[in-house]
């Protein structure tokens, strides 16, 4: 084979090895040098006048450029620049590419100068470009192209999807065989997709109680010769909340420690959370982990709505291009209401009591109490002169963890001492406290506020006798009979 055959064939198959099968964004062609040993190692000495050489391209064909887009992890496979059977992956939508052809002539350029990277070809775009964007079978197809040396990119991809880097790909190269010009070039680029997802544990934390959140994400893949160089986790949080600690950061399944993150919360009031890894954490994520960071806070009040909505993102750098990746999680809910309560004469409309005293207890029923509840140090509540008192941040039972709950309990309010001249309640009071019974808002209520109105009886005492009455009477006539039987006798006496 003479040189310029083994040139041409060298160059025009190094264009799309970057294509490899597992290449999480396609091309990493910054191992063009790798690439075009391979192609050398793949591909058997011709005899001279093969018709491989240059000379032998026909200039009056049209060529294509058709693109399978994969989303997987990478593997160690090259792309034959032909339909191949059994590529992994799964068909990835909506992934728009840009072909730009660039002003290197094939017919009487030297091919030994023609680029191998998309860095070599910056200053020779010409303002023949093509864009389209993938379907659901994850393929594009650039057709009736003119024959030459062209830059493709990713300009943009779905949500999550580490978007790949450019490539160079010439049309025709040679085939897989080394024997013939292939003028359509397919290739099966894949991407990475890095998963963001966030979770909360606040089942009956009220209050002043920590709970927390957890995010979990994939930090991309890349192959040889290229790094993770940062990853971080930004959470803009409610100003209702109080960040108070970092319990966890994972990479894969080891435990970061201390020097292998920073937690930053910015001094500007904007109540947000940075937490970073540093030079030395990221030596310990290798291509794909999963990480995760887990992180407490507390809720200090309940503000104008009940719900608490908390939404954070992921970013890192993309191996494959350099630029910087943000995704976001899902959205997750935490939901708290007020209690009040207020204590009246059951039978005189209108009079309210103070002095009742209460403890409140998670329970099924008025005669099944579960935990007593406290919101922070406080146990006990008193109605105060308008007989009412108001317990700010009870968590709503009927939805806990970011889920509905389908067994929600109830709230009980065991009366501990009764208004002077009162009788105690007998048993507690049981309460609803969905979002729903919170909604329905009536007379002195709000959209936060479940109002419990709580009767109480005056206490029962003894009758005694009434004045005048016949008790009175029975005593005056034996009195009127004692003096008259004295009279009598008395008299006697005298006579005798």
């Amino acid at each position: 084979m003479n040189k310029i055959s083994r040139t041409a064939r060298s160059v025009t198959f190094a264009a799309v090895v970057g294509l490899s099968l597992g290449i999480s964004a396609p091309g990493a062609l910054a191992q063009d040098d790798t690439a075009a040993d391979a192609s050398a190692t793949t591909t058997s000495e011709a005899p001279a006048g093969t018709s491989v050489n240059p000379a032998n391209i026909d200039f009056s064909k049209k060529g294509s450029i058709t693109l399978y887009k994969k989303k997987g992890a990478e593997s160690g496979n090259a792309a034959t620049g032909q339909e191949m059977e059994g590529v992994q992956g799964e068909p990835l939508a909506g992934v728009t590419y840009k072909i730009t052809k660039l002003n290197y002539d094939l017919q009487n350029g030297d091919w030994s100068k023609f680029p191998k990277t998309a860095a070599d070809a910056k200053g020779h775009e010409t303002e023949e470009t093509f864009e389209t964007t993938t379907g659901d079978d994850g393929k594009v197809a650039f057709e009736n192209l003119d024959l030459g040396i062209y830059l493709v990119e990713e300009t943009d991809a779905p949500a999550g999807i580490v978007s790949g880097a450019p490539f160079i790909v010439s049309v025709p190269m040679v085939n897989e065989a080394s024997d013939a010009w292939n003028y359509n070039v397919v290739a099966y680029p894949k991407n990475t997709e890095t998963k963001t997802e966030k979770t909360v544990k606040d089942a009956d934390k009220h209050i002043q109680d920590g709970y927390t959140y957890t995010i979990n994400a994939y930090a991309p893949t890349w192959g040889e010769g290229k790094s993770l160089t940062a990853f971080r986790f930004e959470d803009q949080l409610d100003k209702r909340l109080d960040f108070q600690k970092v319990t966890e950061v994972k990479a894969g399944d080891t435990v970061l420690e201390t020097g292998d993150y920073e937690v930053n919360t910015p001094a500007d009031n904007s109540n947000k959370l940075i937490v970073k890894l540093t030079d030395q954490g990221l030596t310990k994520v290798e291509s794909g982990d999963k990480m995760s960071l887990t992180f407490e806070v507390k809720r200090k009040e309940v503000g104008d709505t009940t719900e608490l909505k908390n939404q954070a993102d992921v970013i890192f750098n993309n191996p494959n291009t350099g630029k910087e990746v943000k995704n976001k999680t899902n959205e997750v809910v935490t939901y708290h209401g007020k209690l009040k309560v207020v204590k009246k004469d059951g039978k005189e409309a209108g009079k309210v009591l103070e002095g009742a005293e209460f403890e409140l207890y998670q329970c099924t029923s008025a005669s099944d109490l579960g935990s007593q509840i406290k919101i922070g140090e406080v146990g006990k509540w008193t109605t105060g002169a308008d007989g009412t008192f108001t317990i700010d941040g009870l968590h709503v039972t009927d939805f806990a963890d970011n889920a509905q709950v389908t067994d929600a309990k109830k709230f009980c309010l065991k009366e501990t001492k009764a208004p002077a001249g009162y009788a105690k309640l007998d048993k507690p009071v049981e309460i609803n406290f969905t979002r729903k019974d919170i909604a329905a808002t009536g007379e002195g209520d709000d959209a936060v506020t479940l109002v419990a109105n709580v009767d109480n009886v005056k206490q029962d005492t003894p009758n005694l006798p009434m004045t005048g009455g016949a008790g009175v009477g029975i005593l005056a006539a034996i009195g009127a009979a004692i003096v008259a039987a004295g009279a009598w006798f008395a008299r006697r006496t005298a006579r005798n």
